[in-house]
């Protein structure tokens, strides 16, 4: 006889039409309608007197507080301490900003107006679905697949001997990402020539493909949970309509063909996009559709997990460090200092030097609270909209979560490894290679979210994603703290 239960719920959290939307700075107006709805879900896992839930959220993500808030109201309402809910968000670019956009269309006031609203609307009905999940436990048994996906995702950071390039984005511009990147730095035509390659990605991607299947004693499905690292950015910053993107087409594929309910974690994807040739929501669903593809056969070869495996959640918390922030005085005099050197750096064609200086322009400038042109590879900002308004950065530094929460949910030897933010595929796969476990679920923008976080050698190469504020060095801090948290679950 089975002693673990699992219990599933979900709803609709759709925010309404006007809302502020998460994920492109170039983005300015807020939603104009509804493409396909998000969900939030609940599966809920019972063994003795042990229960511990997940929770998927079709958003970009939540800040730790928020997270804490929702998890404390699970965990209440489902019967277990809040350490043992994990709550991870898609990371959808097309879903609900949770925080006001100081440069959206809309007023401060009217976009708080709605996300406090949407934010109150999601508590309650992530009680409903605890008190629901809780209703609808069945015994059950587990069983877990895996398979290799390429083709379908890539790494965004082409590095070149002068760092990476900012963005490699959609498949026609990665011929000419590079020469772009150069012809920005001032470097003369016939250098550009000599120099520049094909933006071709070859950097590392994690091409696992995880599955976990729930199902009753009679083999009826319960829920399925895939866990796959791609940043669902196939719709782009014109889009103003709600989307849970691809992981919205996969899901809905694959609960069609199973009659189930579908569960989707993200992986470490911080450095990891899509293939696509448009931004549109046909390459969405040609990209969901491939994923279902593939999990409908990775269902075909389970491995059933032992039927008295136990339920495991270690949590461990850690202070972040973040880099050095010099006042706007002094970013001011460091400004003008630095424009000096990066006009000699160009007239001395040190183009690694130019590089490193022009990243370094971008970060003063927002300090000094000045209007500045991002580089249009940065996130998908097109050229029309590229100028930016004076950067609230002294805002997003008090908004820094100071707080890492890491967390580790064991099924047996089947551990979903909870990490609060955007974590470079190099760390997750790190994690995987160092873990006792050979069956790791990377699950980020999980319980909180503290942004990028990129590798020590990223920020020697530079690139967009560096601009995080947390100090070179945490990325690896937190390998070392996730694997020893998976060995205590070592039985």
């Amino acid at each position: 006889m089975s002693t673990i239960k699992i219990g599933v719920s979900s709803k609709p959290i759709t925010p309404p039409i006007g809302i502020p939307m998460a994920g492109f700075s170039g983005r300015t107006e807020v939603s104009q309608g509804v493409h396909d709805d998000l969900y939030g879900k609940i599966l809920l896992i019972e063994n003795k007197e042990k229960r511990a839930a997940l929770i998927t959220l079709d958003i970009i993500g939540l800040n730790r507080s928020e997270m804490n808030r929702l998890r404390e109201i699970i965990g209440r309402h489902i019967g277990t301490p809040p350490s043992n809910v994990m709550i991870a968000c898609s990371h959808t670019h097309s879903g609900p900003a949770v925080k006001p956009n100081p440069t959206s269309s809309l007023s401060i006031k009217q976009q708080k107006r709605l996300i406090n609203d949407w934010l109150r609307d999601l508590r309650s009905k992530m009680r409903e679905i605890a008190e629901e999940a809780s209703d609808s436990l069945v015994e059950a048994k587990i069983k877990y697949g895996k398979s290799s996906v390429t083709g379908l995702s890539y790494n965004r950071r082409k590095i070149t001997p002068e760092g990476a390039c900012m963005l490699i984005m959609k498949t026609s511009e990665m011929r000419n990402a590079v020469r772009e990147q150069y012809k920005s730095w001032g470097m003369p035509p016939e250098l550009i020539e000599e120099r520049a390659v094909p933006g071709i990605p070859e950097g590392p991607i994690d091409p696992e493909l995880q599955v976990l299947r729930f199902e009753t004693l009679n083999n009826d499905p319960i829920a399925i949970l895939i866990n796959f690292s791609c940043h669902p950015v196939t719709l782009g910053p014109d889009n103003l309509l709600i989307s849970a993107d691809y992981p919205g087409y996969l899901r809905l594929l694959v609960e069609e063909a199973e009659n189930t309910s579908v569960f989707f974690t993200q992986g470490a994807s911080g450095n990891i996009r899509p293939f696509y040739s448009e931004r549109s929501f046909r390459e969405a669903e040609r990209i969901g559709t491939a994923l279902a593809s593939i999990t409908l056969k990775t269902l075909k070869n389970m491995t059933s997990l032992p039927s008295d495996i136990g339920i495991q959640v270690v949590n461990s918390t850690f202070e972040l460090q973040f880099k050095e922030i010099p006042a706007p005085k002094e970013a001011e005099r460091l400004i003008s200092e630095k424009e000096k050197h990066l006009e000699k750096a160009v007239k001395t064609q040190n183009f690694r030097e130019v590089r490193k200086l022009s990243e370094e322009l971008i970060l003063l400038k927002r300090i000094a609270g000045r209007r500045i042109a991002l580089p249009k590879q940065w996130l998908g900002v097109t050229p029309e909209k590229e100028q930016m308004r004076r950067s609230p950065i002294f805002q997003f530094m008090r908004e820094q979560e100071k707080v890492c929460e890491l967390q580790a949910l064991a099924l047996g030897d089947v551990i979903l490894a909870a990490v609060p933010g955007e974590l470079f595929t190099e760390l997750g796969l790190e994690i995987k290679r160092r873990s006792w476990s050979k069956r790791v679920l990377i699950v980020t923008q999980a319980n909180g979210s503290i942004g990028y976080i990129p590798t020590e050698k990223a920020y020697e190469e530079g690139g967009y994603e560096t601009a995080s504020l947390l100090k070179p060095g945490i990325g690896e801090t937190i390998v070392d703290r996730m694997v020893t948290l998976i060995d205590k679950l070592k039985r």
